[in-house]
């Protein structure tokens, strides 16, 4: 890549010439290159990738639309080391997972009633109730940045149902994990009687 000063084109100039030079401006310097024609691998691997990707997002457009979950993703993004939005951090996690499990269960409704949490989870392929096989950590701690494993549990019939949580008023954070990957996010939940 050439460093450029003028008068060759390099007073602003940007784009392509002809195919075969380019002009452009990197982080205030301008510069020319030659034209290369962008490669778009269709490797087995790419394009699985690429599936995963579009079904990640599909999923968060399709399925993991209850505000309540949604707010989940966010406290859970707000927790990591980098800066990200519930968006990414949902997608962040679908990726890898529907990479291996195209089907794999993720929450998409919570509901509590009697210190009992009911966490309705769907296939993120499908939005089928969810029936992914093995088992799934519950997560519980009153600070989002302090959980211990309360439990693990079986879906049934789409649901993971914990045990009782504590009493009347408690506020708890609670977050479904699989395989060390979270499948909710972390809510914040007030329990009642």
């Amino acid at each position: 890549m050439a460093k450029l000063t003028a008068p060759l084109l390099s007073l602003g100039a940007s784009g392509k010439i002809a195919d075969t030079l380019v002009m452009a401006t990197w982080k205030g310097i301008p510069y020319a290159r030659q034209y290369v024609i962008p490669a778009n691998p269709k490797t087995t691997d790419q394009t699985n990738q690429r599936n995963a990707f579009k079904a990640s997002v599909a999923a968060w457009r399709n399925y993991i639309t209850d505000a309540t979950v949604r707010e989940a993703w966010r406290v859970w993004a707000g927790i990591q080391a980098s800066a990200m939005s519930n968006f990414n951090a949902a997608v962040g996690q679908l990726n890898p997972i529907l990479l291996g499990d195209a089907d794999a269960s993720f929450a998409t409704s919570i509901a509590e009633a009697s210190q009992v949490l009911t966490v309705s989870c769907e296939n993120m392929d499908d939005g089928g109730q969810g029936d992914e096989a093995g088992d799934f950590q519950i997560w519980t701690g009153t600070k989002s940045t302090n959980m211990t494993q309360l439990e693990t549990k079986t879906l049934a019939a789409g649901d993971l149902v914990t045990s009782d949580l504590g009493d009347d008023g408690d506020v708890l954070f609670v977050e479904i994990r699989k395989d060390d990957s979270s499948r909710s996010g972390i809510m914040k939940i007030t329990l009642t009687a």
